[in-house]
């Protein structure tokens, strides 16, 4: 799996968790068949889909489906330029004429895609193998945004489709507004779950692209079992950097976790506890970190302070 497929697959399961988490009575379901990789049934009997679509020949769609099962609109993440942390997202014009009007009402009407991102997404959409089109025209939804822009703008846009469809109203979870103080300490402690949640999907997502979505101690590509990994825990440096992080495979994080793997903070060496000596894992000792693509490295200081206090 390539970098940028890698990065606008772990997008899709992004959203859909995060609209699991704001949609209140949803049910996120993990699919994988007949192109479809997850279902979010809503409490109003509607449904979102990470799927493909077109018969395959678009690998990443999120698709609103009404409670009669017809779907209503279609969202083409190939359409997502995302660069450093920041993302460009211009809509295509929905083929549902419900769905159009709501678009247009909401974003201000169709506009001329600006040169520069029209060519970044037929760059984007042959390395995902994404059809062969790429729109003109489009809707401004996004431009210079980071993650946490994007999914509260979804957010919105999803709930006005489906209520402009004059669909059952949705409620969303009341925590996930920006503006809204917790009012005891389980919602604070709920808010602030939510809040290092989005802080670690954007943190996933810069790893993603800086790794070349490969495991940085295996090379493992399988992006299902790729984490983000903090260096120093979040609730001692409350820093969600990449380079207070590393991309690992499930596996590797829980050694990295428990101490059993440590990492030199100058030769960046890896180190497996002697426990692990007669395991699979034991190939691993003395090989070093895989560089990331932008030539940066975890921080030294983060990794010396964990190093020394083991």
């Amino acid at each position: 799996m390539n970098t940028a497929t890698a990065i606008h697959k772990n997008i899709g399961y992004e959203i859909m968790q995060h609209l699991h988490e704001n949609f209140t009575g949803s049910h996120l379901y993990d699919i994988n068949e007949k192109g479809c990789y997850q279902q979010l049934k809503l409490e109003n009997g509607c449904s979102i889909h990470f799927t493909k679509w077109r018969y395959g020949g678009m690998p990443f769609y999120i698709v609103l489906f009404n409670n009669k099962g017809k779907y209503i609109f279609e969202l083409d993440l190939s359409m997502i330029v995302c660069s450093d942390g920041v993302y460009d997202w211009y809509l295509k014009s929905p083929q549902n004429k419900t769905t159009f009007n709501v678009v247009s009402e909401m974003l201000s009407g169709i506009i001329k895609l600006p040169d520069e991102y029209t060519l970044s997404v037929k760059n984007l959409k042959e390395m995902l193998s994404s059809g062969v089109n790429t729109p003109r025209n489009g809707f401004d939804f996004l431009s210079n945004a980071p993650w946490n822009t994007l999914t509260t703008r979804l957010l919105k846009l999803v709930t006005s489709v489906f209520d402009g469809h004059g669909l059952p109203k949705l409620n969303v979870n009341p925590l996930c507004t920006t503006h809204n103080e917790a009012n005891n300490d389980s919602n604070e402690y709920e808010a602030q779950r939510r809040r290092i949640r989005k802080g670690q999907a954007a943190l996933k997502q810069k790893l993603l692209e800086v790794y070349d979505a490969k495991c940085c101690v295996t090379g493992c590509d399988i992006l299902e079992i790729l984490e983000a990994a903090h260096i120093m825990s979040h609730a001692e440096s409350g820093i969600n950097h990449s380079e207070n992080a590393l991309l690992l495979r499930a596996d590797i994080h829980i050694l990295f976790d428990r101490h059993l793997l440590k990492i030199s903070p100058k030769a960046l060496k890896i180190t497996l506890d002697k426990s692990l000596k007669n395991t699979e894992y034991w190939s691993l000792n003395g090989n070093r970190l895989r560089k990331r693509n932008d030539n940066k490295k975890p921080s030294f200081e983060y990794l010396d302070s964990r190093w020394s206090n083991v």
